[in-house]
C-alpha cells in the first residue's frame, strides 16, 4: 500500500519454501526486487544473501533487498544485522525489522 501510487508491486508467492518475493516496477521502467524472510541465525542469513543474489541475477536485477523480520527490538542488534554486500556483481541489502 505504501508504494501503490509510485509503482506496481507484483508478489511472487512460493510453493512451500517460506519466502515471498516482491517485484517492483516504477513508471520510468525502473525495477526492484524485495525478498521477505525471517531471521533464523547468522549462517542462514549468509545463505539467504547468496540465494537472493543468484535469484536477482536470474531475474535480471542488479540489486536485491532482503526485508528480514527478526525477533529483536534492540536497535543496535538490528543495525548489526542490516548489512550491504556485493555478491557476484549483485548488490544485496539486508534490512532487519524488529518484532517483539
Amino acid at each position: 500500500m505504501a508504494l501503490d501510487s509510485q509503482c506496481s508491486v507484483m508478489p511472487e508467492f512460493p510453493t512451500g519454501n517460506g519466502k515471498v518475493d516482491l517485484h517492483l516496477l516504477y513508471d520510468n521502467n525502473m525495477k526492484g526486487l524485495i525478498e521477505v524472510k525471517s531471521y533464523v541465525n547468522a549462517y542462514k542469513l549468509k545463505i539467504a544473501m547468496n540465494q537472493a543474489a543468484e535469484y536477482a541475477k536470474q531475474t535480471n536485477h542488479h540489486e536485491v533487498t532482503i526485508a528480514m523480520f527478526a525477533p529483536f527490538t534492540d536497535e543496535d542488534v538490528l543495525q548489526q544485522l542490516s548489512v550491504q554486500k556485493n555478491i557476484n556483481g549483485i548488490d544485496v541489502n539486508v534490512v532487519a525489522i524488529g518484532q517483539g
